[in-house]
């Protein structure tokens, strides 16, 4: 896992980034009957705090330095891990639940499964769960702006999945048996929030680089071109894999 990618973007993450649906949340408790999960690369815990309306023993696994910081003053009921997701150091056979939320893209995939096959009980599962944009004008323009100005247009999941799809690589290559369900999550965005949550991104430009002020404004001309009443909607969904080894 590249450890460094977030680093100085915790704050910002923390505040701009979406949360997850209530119904999801319940489908994995309701699926699972799990008495205990492990969130790796829990991130600054926007995650960890959603599991934490149905799950009441939760252990949150970060690398980054920054990124655990917040989680540790965000997740006061959870145990929280400063480890990488390869490397948790979490006990064997000990959890019957372990879920990665818009992060494991950024894992080594085979050494991520050895510790999944490690740290999970016999019938353990695992849940990678993303929220993934929807198709629309905005979010074109949007993407237009990225891969001018950062080279990149998504957060390319490429690192890890061996495929163009993650979702191919996980239904036909990662697990012996899963289940795939997806849910509506639309972000609907004031200008301050767009641009947060697009500046939170690991490959946005930061506040030192050059265009940061050029890249920034053409964001915001965006925004005014296609919000109405002062709000602009991103079409969304939550996609979760649901798995066993």
């Amino acid at each position: 896992m590249n450890e460094e990618k977030f680093t100085g973007k915790s704050d910002v993450y923390d505040k701009f980034r979406p949360s997850y649906p209530d119904s999801l949340i319940d489908r994995l408790y309701e699926t699972t009957n799990a008495k205990n999960v492990a969130d790796i690369g829990a991130g600054t815990g926007i995650f960890t705090k959603c599991l934490a309306r149905r799950f009441s023993d939760i252990t949150a696994v970060e690398p980054n330095p920054d990124m655990f910081a917040k989680l540790r003053e965000n997740v006061p009921f959870a145990r929280t891990v400063n480890a990488a997701a390869e490397d948790t150091g979490l006990s064997e056979n000990s959890f019957e639940l372990v879920t990665a939320a818009q992060a494991f893209h950024w894992f080594d995939s085979t050494k991520f499964k050895a510790e999944c096959e490690r740290i999970l009980t016999k019938d353990g599962r695992l849940a990678v769960i993303w929220n993934t944009p929807g198709k629309s004008a905005f979010r074109s323009e949007r993407d237009r702006i990225f891969k001018k100005y950062c080279g990149m247009s998504n957060s390319a999941r490429i690192s890890s999945c061996k495929e163009t799809d993650c979702g191919v690589f996980l239904k036909n290559v990662y697990f012996s048996d899963v289940e795939c369900f997806n849910t509506d999550n639309p972000m609907l965005m004031d200008e301050e929030r767009f641009i947060g949550y697009s500046l939170s991104h690991s490959y946005s430009l930061k506040g030192n680089e050059p265009e940061f002020d050029s890249f920034v404004s053409e964001l915001r001309e965006a925004f005014y071109k296609f919000s109405k009443n002062g709000v602009v909607e991103m079409p969304q969904y939550t996609e979760c894999f649901l798995g066993k080894f």
